[in-house]
């Protein structure tokens, strides 16, 4: 928990992260909005997937600027030679920038309800659990193949790059799900899609509970 608390603050402290976050964020959705004519299943679609390719770029930017952030501040060496278990580091990150995406995913949907009906109030519990699994996934992954880029000197790029193909399967199935819950679909019709978001979730946190101390650059 006090780890958890340490990357909150860190993050709070970073102020121009969260905003860029949330302002990016915001803007390609409302440019969505407001480009295409309005239908409702076109409007869904569009909607879905804009927004998890949003929070696609959201967590490059978290992630990367999270690291970035330890080594301009000379701690990124102390944190990492600490007597702490480095698994209990990256489990720290994985809760707090998931929690972080959440509360962003959780603003997009409360400001899209307002301008729209098809995001009803009773719906965004089940959509934010669908986010949090998705984000549980997306990060831990993202974590590890940034470990595996970051003595690159091309690893802006090269990371995404990496990244991007890997976390498609993630991203088309959380999208599916979204729809359906969107529209009042069955969910029990998309069991499959479920299975794989869990998979990826729980595959990304154990990798990274066992490579993270492995993957660490002093």
């Amino acid at each position: 928990m006090s780890l958890i608390k340490n990357e909150f603050l860190l993050e709070m402290k970073s102020s121009n992260n969260l905003f860029y976050i949330t302002f990016f964020s915001l803007s390609c959705l409302m440019l969505s909005v407001f480009s295409f004519p309005p239908s409702e299943l076109n409007e869904i679609i569009i909607l879905s997937g804009f927004f998890w390719i949003i929070i696609a770029l959201a967590s490059i930017k978290l992630i990367e600027n999270s690291f970035v952030r330890e080594k301009e501040e000379g701690v990124y060496d102390l944190i990492y030679t600490s007597p702490a278990n480095n698994y209990l580091l990256f489990l720290a990150k994985l809760v707090t920038f998931s929690l972080i995406l959440l509360g962003v995913q959780l603003l997009i949907f409360m400001i899209y309800s307002l301008i729209s009906s098809l995001i009803e109030v009773d719906i965004i519990f089940q959509i934010l659990v669908l986010c949090l699994v998705s984000n549980v996934g997306l990060i831990g992954l993202g974590i590890l193949i940034y470990l595996m880029t970051s003595l690159n000197s091309t690893r802006s790029f090269l990371f995404p790059l990496i990244l991007f193909p890997m976390i498609v399967p993630l991203l088309i199935h959380s999208s599916n799900i979204f729809i359906a819950i969107c529209l009042g679909l069955e969910i029990s019709f998309y069991i499959e899609s479920i299975l794989l978001l869990l998979t990826f979730a729980i595959m990304a946190t154990v990798l990274g509970i066992n490579f993270f101390e492995r993957l660490i650059k002093y």
